[in-house]
């Protein structure tokens, strides 16, 4: 009988996924999902892929950031200028610095979506949209038919993530839908909801279907992993530090620009882009 653990938006937090994998181990999880954002904004891209390495993960999807990884790699200075993408050039640099060149391409080559059949269902993995692994359109309180274009196709249930928020609802045909929320930066909308605990999935699938979907949140050493990024001088510090110690979402794009402004971000970004074009 299949228990998959769904891990998704772990964003270069080593600390969390190492507490999230001895969970999934006392739970007897004998199989493991990704499901995008592996990488990038945390400061430990390069041991999060070597944890990961260890569990063997069986089905993984691109996330935004890593298909930011992708946009890097094809942009000139004149033409990747916006602040988020003034960002996502540093961030990017950042990561290659310390990632192998075999979990680079790793990460590079990812898929869209990935179908899985486990028992009688088919599932399907994508980070957002089937065709899209960015933007906003499946934030939990969007329209259902944004829930519908998510389900287009055959599949018994959709994983996705990007929103960091824990999900489970239903397409108009009776597809299940679910988010297992974020491993590395855990954040909610609402401060009552707030908590510094990583989060993730166990879907227990037997020959009938599916007999099991435990949302689990687990302890982490968030200060150790606030250290670390400080150790690692891991670029827009502050945002990362001050995302996992209140838990609400830092990274805004008014935000960004005004912290690029403030330290002459552009002009870094433009050397890192002179030099991979």
């Amino acid at each position: 009988m299949p228990k998959i653990a769904i891990l998704s938006d772990i964003h270069g937090n080593a600390t969390a996924l190492e507490a999230v994998l001895a969970d999934a181990k006392a739970q007897q999880v004998s199989e493991y999902w990704t499901v995008g954002d592996n990488t990038v904004r945390g400061p430990e891209a390069e041991r999060v892929m070597q944890l990961l390495d260890h569990v063997q993960p069986t089905a993984a999807v691109l996330g935004n950031h890593e298909e930011n990884y992708q946009k890097v790699l094809a942009a000139t200075p004149e033409n990747f200028t916006k602040p988020k993408q003034i960002m996502a050039t540093i961030l990017t640099n950042f990561d290659r610095q310390q990632l192998s060149p075999a979990h680079f391409q790793q990460l590079l080559q990812l898929p869209i979506t990935q179908l899985k059949q486990v028992g009688p269902l088919t599932i399907r993995l994508q980070h957002v949209l089937p065709d899209f692994v960015s933007g906003h359109s499946l934030a939990p309180t969007e329209a259902q038919a944004n829930f519908d274009e998510a389900a287009s196709g055959e599949p018994d249930i959709v994983i996705y993530a990007h929103t960091h928020q824990p999900l489970m609802r239903a397409s108009t045909r009776g597809q299940l839908i679910l988010n297992a929320g974020t491993v590395g930066l855990p954040t909610a909308p609402r401060p009552a909801l707030r908590q510094p605990r990583a989060m993730y999935l166990i879907l227990t699938i037997d020959e009938t279907g599916v007999c099991g979907i435990d949302y689990r949140r687990v302890d982490f050493d968030w200060q150790r992993a606030s250290k670390i990024a400080e150790n690692y001088h891991l670029p827009y510090l502050e945002f990362y530090t001050e995302t996992l110690r209140t838990n609400a979402y830092q990274y805004r794009p008014s935000a960004v620009a005004a912290y690029n402004d403030n330290h002459h971000l552009a002009a870094q970004a433009r050397a890192i882009l002179m030099k991979t074009v």
